[in-house]
């Protein structure tokens, strides 16, 4: 039986203390120590591993996105150099995964667009059914693009036992959702219907599906919007909704365009929690309170309006920075250059290049 957990779940009355503690509240499990490429690594319980997903260009230039964030210390974006050779690829990935063997982990397909080079990701799948072992949780994050493209890749994670798809529309509205999103010329996932008929096929198919939205000035900014937004995805069958906070990125990020975005177009999810429920403990109707969830950089506040559960998540990339340099693997990404990593920027906390045997 699995012992995996990604967080820490707490059923409360009200949210208390932990709304103003958010991820402070988490409570790390004792590190497990792993020898990775011959040096023993300690490794959080619980992490997830991320194939960082580049096998083509982004088709999409969302505004808020954080592959276009440059850390001050990072010599590089992942996110600009495309997987080249996939059988050398797939041989180093299998290695890492080799030597991981035993340590169970979520694992979190993300990146760019995992689902844009179809042929990409059904190798992907088939690696990660060989080593299903370690992965009691198997999450893909995707605006659909490829979902809608393909009809082999749903039944191909169906196959691959995932236990969750998160599916990225910041507003149901195709014109407000493009002013955010800004799918490439083309893309049929750009269109409301396409966007209904992925997320018809894949309840349809038995995968747990997540809407998340990004919450911001520009589409969902409002309560009211919530609300609304909630309301349009029950009408469709879906029973998850997340509504995810731009992060905060203190002082470590290069100014450019997208971190002047994120600081103008803001937009709290803590305020949109307080409005629903308040300190004072007066629940809006049409509201019931679930509890909350800790992470090592994020946190949530989870309700259910309707029958629909309903999620409003906070993060932090200064507590990843400070998780990451805190001596104990954090999170793990396999970057298009062959290096494992303990970190999103692919010069930082490299434990070992795996294209060689």
């Amino acid at each position: 039986m699995t012992t995996f957990r990604p967080n820490q779940f707490r059923a409360l009355k009200t949210p208390g203390e932990y709304r103003e503690g958010r991820w402070r509240s988490f409570e790390p499990r004792d590190p497990v120590p792993k020898t990775l490429r011959g040096r023993e690594h300690r490794l959080r319980p619980g992490l997830t591993f991320t194939p960082y997903a580049n096998p083509t260009p982004c088709n999409a230039h969302c505004s808020f996105c954080s592959e276009e964030l440059l850390r001050n210390d990072a010599h590089r974006l992942t996110a600009q150099t495309i997987i080249g050779d996939h059988d050398q690829y797939f041989a180093g990935l299998h290695r890492a995964w080799t030597e991981l063997a035993g340590f169970e982990m979520g694992l979190s397909l993300s990146g760019l667009e995992a689902t844009s080079h179809p042929a990409w990701l059904l190798r992907l799948l088939a690696l990660v059914r060989t080593h299903g072992a370690i992965f009691p949780s198997r999450v893909l994050y995707t605006n659909g693009s490829g979902l809608v493209n393909d009809g082999r890749l749903i039944p191909a994670l169906v196959e691959s036992e995932f236990t969750g798809v998160e599916l990225s529309r910041a507003h149901f509205d195709a014109r407000l959702n493009h002013l955010v999103m800004r799918f490439d010329r083309g893309q049929a996932i750009r269109e409301a219907s396409q966007f209904t008929r992925v997320v018809t096929e894949v309840i349809a198919a038995g995968l747990a599906l997540k809407l998340v939205c990004i919450v911001n000035e520009l589409a969902v900014s409002k309560l009211e919007h919530v609300e609304r937004y909630v309301d349009q995805a029950r009408e469709l069958g879906v029973t998850r909704v997340v509504f995810r906070a731009l992060s905060e990125l203190g002082d470590l990020y290069v100014d450019n365009k997208t971190t002047r975005w994120i600081a103008s177009k803001r937009v709290s999810v803590r305020a949109m929690a307080e409005a629903i429920f308040p300190n004072d403990g007066t629940l809006r109707p049409g509201w019931e309170f679930v509890g909350v969830t800790s992470g090592y950089y994020y946190s949530n506040e989870i309700y259910v309006r309707r029958g629909v559960e309903v999620v409003f998540e906070s993060s932090s990339y200064v507590a990843h920075d400070d998780g990451v340099k805190s001596g104990v693997l954090q999170k793990l990404v396999f970057h298009s250059n062959g290096d494992l990593c303990g970190d999103w920027v692919p010069n930082a906390q490299v434990i070992g290049n795996y294209f060689t045997p």
